[in-house]
């Protein structure tokens, strides 16, 4: 007798496969961390990254920095939130249609504000282009659910009384 035989193979467990929708779970579930950890612990860095050239340490000395960040720590939270319930979903295929869903609904909200921003405000050019840069992120992951939500699997029919 083989005492080193494999176990056998779980049929409840899940079987991972490369889909486009598994694909692009991970993809919003990427983006949303890296924000989450930008918007939860390097907010400075997070600045500089959007082009924000301002005086750090004078603003770190005002009330108003103590309240962006703890609204910024506010969008970090929810942004973890959610690049956990896409991570969560890719093991559950019949749940990638709804895990994208909610990449479609964040994503084109996230534009809109930006376009608003963009073609709405009265702002500077500087701030213009910045939430343009954000505007195709957030297109480039608008289209990522899209396509990955239409090539998901159908959740399997539920049984009906």
């Amino acid at each position: 007798i083989n005492s080193f035989s494999r176990p056998a193979v779980d049929s409840a467990r899940p079987r991972r496969t490369m889909t486009v929708s598994g694909v692009a779970l991970g993809l919003n579930g990427g983006c949303c961390f890296a924000y989450a950890v930008l918007f939860g612990f390097m907010q400075t860095k997070l600045l500089e990254m959007y082009g924000v050239q301002a005086d750090i340490a004078q603003w770190k000395s005002s009330d108003a920095w103590d309240v962006m960040v703890q609204v910024m720590r506010i969008v970090g939270v929810f942004e973890f939130l959610l690049a956990f319930l896409y991570f969560h979903y890719i093991d559950f295929p019949d749940k990638h249609k709804v895990g994208l869903r909610l990449g479609v609904m964040q994503y084109t909200l996230l534009a809109l504000v930006s376009a608003y921003r963009v073609f709405g405000e009265e702002t500077s050019d500087k701030n213009k282009t910045v939430a343009m840069n954000s505007l195709i992120i957030q297109g480039v992951f608008l289209v990522i659910s899209v396509v990955g939500m239409t090539a998901a699997p159908s959740p399997p029919k539920r049984k009906t009384n």
